[in-house]
């Protein structure tokens, strides 16, 4: 199975707070990235990878896939893939914002009500998940676990 994030709002703070994880290379992410990612999704990784799945992201942001590789990298994951807003405007071979089938993608992990609509009219599977969300980590291996 391959399954997707969404960058910003999901697993980045933009405008929405959320608690953040600590990078496992702290001196460097100081000093390479102004950016953390949302707590819990170093756990969710190493779980979707015990299980052998992939783990990508999947974003409409112009961030270059190596930066958020090595975001990721900081945090201790290793990413299997990263589509960007370049790459989706290359390769996707649907007109919608996000276009997961494109890559392989078995389920987009979002906040996005509008991906969500997108899905059904484009026959894609995705979870919405609130930047509010607490319990957002056991929301998406609840939904994992059910695949």
């Amino acid at each position: 199975m391959r399954l997707a994030f969404d960058l910003d709002n999901t697993l980045i703070r933009c405008g929405h707070y959320f608690p953040l994880a600590t990078p496992q290379r702290r001196m460097l992410a100081r000093l390479l990235s102004n950016e953390r990612l949302r707590h819990g999704i170093k756990e969710l990784t190493d779980y979707c990878r015990q299980r052998g799945w992939e783990v990508w992201v999947c974003t409409t942001s112009y961030r270059s896939a190596w930066r958020i590789r090595r975001l990721f990298w900081l945090h201790g994951i290793r990413l299997d893939g990263v589509v960007n807003q370049q790459r989706h405007e290359r390769e996707a071979r649907a007109r919608c914002t996000k276009h997961p089938p494109s890559f392989s993608i078995d389920l987009l992990i979002d906040d996005s009500e509008g991906v969500r609509i997108e899905g059904e009219r484009h026959g894609f599977r995705v979870l919405v998940v609130r930047p509010e969300d607490v319990q957002w980590a056991e929301k998406v291996r609840a939904a994992l676990d059910s695949f």
